[in-house]
């Protein structure tokens, strides 16, 4: 098993090809697209742009605050900001690669209609470089600095909608090669590469600010799985994958005992349903569809059983074709489909013991491409030569997008110009690299006192950097990751409202200059989280100020007095005599020296 990544972040301040910011919101105002494949320098289309031309579709762009010309194609892109130049360098740097000489932008093909012109710009930062980790260096082949692609709003049967609100953001991708073991290694390596990045000052930390794309093979091709958004999801998606090829395996070997496979044509099988009681299937008539039917010979039992899921292969390609569904006959009796409609099927198709029978709800324009496309797939699978394009779904699994893109996608960008990178511009971003994740955890451990499972969710939840400026608010290691991991996540699920660091940091500031104990802070931070009292009250409520060592010496003597005070319950006791804060190891340290001199 070999494993690669590909990890895409995206910086803030303005696009990459204009000055438009990359924050911005979709307006009303659209306009409408259709692409069409070009050949590349070498003469050929490129097979992942010659699957998207098959599907036929069209795309409407919805204009947004933080779009120009450029990001409708109707404006040359202006010289590439420098500033993320900047950063792309300092990343590149930071994982010891070799700094390029010249950037040159290249064109890469794409026709998905996630790029208004049909391609995005790209260009190569820094190569061969690596990252430490636990099982060994894991190599960087590439930084790349390209325009992030528009974002999806809605995808009908042939037609997709697109906002310009993300396409132009700097996008900085970095690719290793394949040294990644297991997936718990896959998520160590995301895990190094990414706390670099969002080290970063212009790291931009949106919910979609960082995607995985993971590079997967088995001796079967290679996988290129596209949009794994969550870190942990790393680990389902590589599960699930070994398990699908796997059982791909076994399928294809089942299928050469049998004696390979052939789909027959689609038949127009409407007549079959004139009476049917099936609602999917009059639905597709309302929506003036029709049923055609196929057989794959060879193929029964194999589409659904057990760990077989060969229907779900093949409903994958109908879905990218806008089909809206694909049954078979491993699941029939089903949909509301009769015995007698089944029958009339299987007989007008001939199936043998062997054979499984597929149905599709489309228009005849679209059968001739579909059993092609089907046939392609089953080849495919049958020869196990399973390189492809899949998409992260967020149950683990991954489904069938496209073909993997060749080299007849790239061509060089013909309205940029060569950028020169001198030493002397290297040499003054050394003092900007960011600290390796091994040797913050050290310092959060050495320094501040915490522990370890402390310092990995500081740096989990991308807090590293917030900690240290409340630390340096409120010299209380301990306290402030307590504060952090544990009291605002309370706070914020109890009552709905985020309150930010900006508050968080001045709750600190009034906590240093009146010497609040960590358990006052705490009740500072819930009662602002109600959203019923203003910041600047906070200072002076009466359930906010402190007892002092004689008061709390006061309680504690009353307290002890009830012969049912312990150890275990003289906190709780002591918050119902009275209002204000205090400090609890205060208490107890008063408790224990009163009841030895009783």
């Amino acid at each position: 098993m070999k494993i690669g990544l590909e990890i895409h972040f995206q910086l803030k301040g303005s696009k990459l090809f204009c000055s438009c910011s990359t924050e911005g919101t979709k307006k009303d105002l659209y306009f409408q697209r259709k692409m069409t494949p070009t050949m590349s320098e070498l003469g050929k289309i490129d097979r992942a742009a010659e699957y998207e031309n098959i599907r036929n579709r069209n795309f409407t762009y919805y204009v947004s605050d933080n779009s120009c010309l450029v990001e409708a194609d109707e404006e040359p892109p202006h010289d590439p900001d420098m500033e993320n130049i900047k950063t792309a360098i300092i990343i590149s740097l930071a994982l010891h690669c070799n700094v390029v000489d010249y950037i040159s932008f290249m064109r890469k093909i794409v026709i998905d209609g996630s790029n208004t012109s049909g391609f995005q710009r790209t260009g190569i930062i820094g190569m061969d470089g690596y990252i430490e980790t636990s099982k060994g260096k894991v190599r960087i082949s590439t930084v790349t600095l390209e325009e992030d692609a528009a974002r999806k709003l809605s995808n009908r049967e042939d037609h997709v909608d697109y906002s310009l609100d993300r396409l132009g953001i700097p996008l900085v991708e970095i690719s290793t090669e394949p040294d990644i073991v297991d997936e718990n290694h896959a998520i160590e390596t995301a895990k190094k590469i990414g706390f670099i990045v969002m080290s970063l000052n212009n790291f931009r930390r949106e919910v979609d600010s960082i995607r995985q794309d993971v590079n997967f093979s088995m001796g079967f091709g290679r996988v290129e799985i596209k949009g794994v958004s969550k870190l942990s999801m790393i680990r389902e998606t590589i599960k699930y994958e070994v398990k699908r090829q796997l059982s791909l395996q076994k399928a294809s070997e089942i299928i050469n005992e049998r004696g390979n496979i052939h789909i027959s044509d689609f038949i127009n099988v409407d007549n079959i349903f004139v009476n049917t009681t099936s609602n999917m299937i009059k639905k597709a008539f309302a929506g003036n569809k029709n049923v055609f039917a196929a057989k794959l010979e060879n193929l029964n039992g194999l589409l659904k059983k057990g760990d077989f899921r060969l229907g779900k292969e093949l409903a994958d390609v109908t879905k990218n074709l806008g089909i809206g569904g694909l049954m078979h006959s491993d699941e029939f009796p089903g949909y509301g489909i009769s015995e007698t409609e089944l029958n009339a099927i299987y007989d007008l198709l001939n199936k043998g013991a062997n054979d499984a029978v597929i149905l599709v709800l489309t228009n005849a324009d679209t059968k001739n491409s579909l059993k092609n496309m089907i046939s392609e797939r089953l080849n495919k699978i049958i020869n196990m030569s399973l390189e492809e394009t899949r998409a992260a779904m967020e149950s683990g699994e991954t489904r069938y997008l496209r073909p993997l893109p060749g080299k007849e996608r790239m061509y060089p960008e013909t309205d940029t110009e060569l950028i020169e990178i001198e030493d002397n511009l290297i040499n003054s971003l050394m003092k900007n690299i960011p600290e390796s994740m091994d040797i913050v955890i050290s310092k959060l451990k050495n320094k501040y006192g915490l522990s370890g499972v402390e310092s990995d969710a500081l740096l989990n939840n991308n807090l590293y950097y917030t900690f240290m400026d409340m630390v340096n608010v409120y010299e209380i290691p301990k306290t402030i990751a307590r504060i952090l991991l544990q009291d605002i996540p309370e706070y914020e699920r109890k009552y709905g409202i985020k309150l930010g660091n900006e508050k968080v940091l001045k709750v600190l500031h009034i906590a240093h200059n009146n010497k609040w104990e960590r358990n006052t802070i705490e009740k500072a931070l819930e009662i602002l989280s109600t959203g019923k009292v203003n910041i600047n009250e906070l200072e002076f409520m009466e359930e906010l100020k402190t007892l002092d060592y004689d008061s709390i010496n006061d309680i504690v003597r009353k307290l002890i007095i009830n012969e049912n005070i312990n150890e275990k319950n003289i906190i709780p006791e002591f918050r119902k005599q009275t209002k204000e804060s205090f400090n609890p190891g205060t208490v107890m340290e008063i408790y224990k020296k009163l009841k030895r001199s009783i």
